[in-house]
């Protein structure tokens, strides 16, 4: 953001990739005015948001990230479907197992940040502009009927197939409590620690080394794959597309978890409606 209308020009006799700004006639006339340096114009807001496009880390260790944090849960069982979600006990269960893995991929990031010396806001952690706010409702709402009803189309095309373990738990939820831990694991929760991972941590490298419609394709279709279902695998790609979109249109992770809350919620509420 400038203060008066100012044009960038390289400067001759400075550091290489060294540039300033100058006015459009001495941009025309080939003379450089240096006004300030290195773009001090920028908003703080501009520069929390560099990081989307130059991430301090790389497509490597965002992988062994996901490995590590696998070996850690795999001896404790957490990587295992939890049992018996019909009954109370079992949706306890995998209510504490969801958390449990929040908690470990939570700490893991810590832990990567604080070793590249950098804050966690390089995530994606930035206040969104008030419109893009509206923006993840919005969005929210249109995945929950478009990727809704692409699914029923699938169904009826390649048949029914075996229920997730959150749409049982939603439809076996007896009491209300149950139904609002279930719609604070799908609404925040699961949403604050997938978009952190597959929009936040793997797309941002992915970016940077293959461009962004490549990354685009690679983060949404990581995001299909990791959640191990063949046939919802087109409209979790889809959703996973329309999330890496706002991602990268708005420069904040904020739109994209409300996005992915609102749409798990409505869905949520859906399934237990239809009990």
């Amino acid at each position: 953001m400038v203060l008066w209308p100012v044009q960038e020009c390289w400067l001759t006799g400075m550091p290489k990739g060294g540039h300033g700004l100058c006015s459009p006639g001495e941009a025309g006339s080939g003379r450089a005015a240096i006004i300030v340096k290195e773009k001090s114009f920028e908003t703080a807001s501009d520069k929390e948001r560099l990081p989307l496009r130059r991430p301090s880390w790389n497509l490597w260790q965002a992988l062994m990230l996901i490995a590590v944090v696998s070996l850690i849960e795999w001896p404790l069982g957490l990587l295992n479907t939890p049992q018996d979600l019909t009954a109370v006990a079992g949706i306890v269960h995998f209510a504490a197992v969801d958390i449990m893995d929040g908690v470990l991929y939570a700490g893991a990031l810590v832990f990567l940040f604080r070793r590249l010396h950098r804050p966690l806001r390089d995530l994606g952690f930035v206040r969104p502009k008030a419109a893009y706010v509206l923006w993840g409702l919005v969005v929210g709402v249109l995945l929950f009927l478009i990727i809704g009803l692409i699914g029923t189309i699938l169904t009826r095309w390649a048949g029914t197939p075996v229920p997730q373990s959150f749409a049982v738990a939603a439809q076996s939820a007896k009491y209300p409590w149950e139904f609002y831990l279930l719609l604070l694991l799908g609404g925040i929760i699961a949403p604050l620690k997938e978009e952190t991972i597959f929009r936040g941590l793997f797309y941002p490298p992915l970016r940077q080394d293959y461009g962004r419609g490549q990354a685009m394709i690679f983060t949404a279709a990581l995001f299909a794959v990791l959640h191990l279902d063949l046939v919802r695998f087109l409209p979790l790609f889809l959703g996973g597309l329309v999330l890496v979109w706002l991602f990268e249109k708005t420069e904040s992770l904020w739109p994209s978890i409300l996005a992915h809350g609102t749409w798990n919620i409505l869905m949520a509420l859906a399934l237990w409606l239809q009990r």
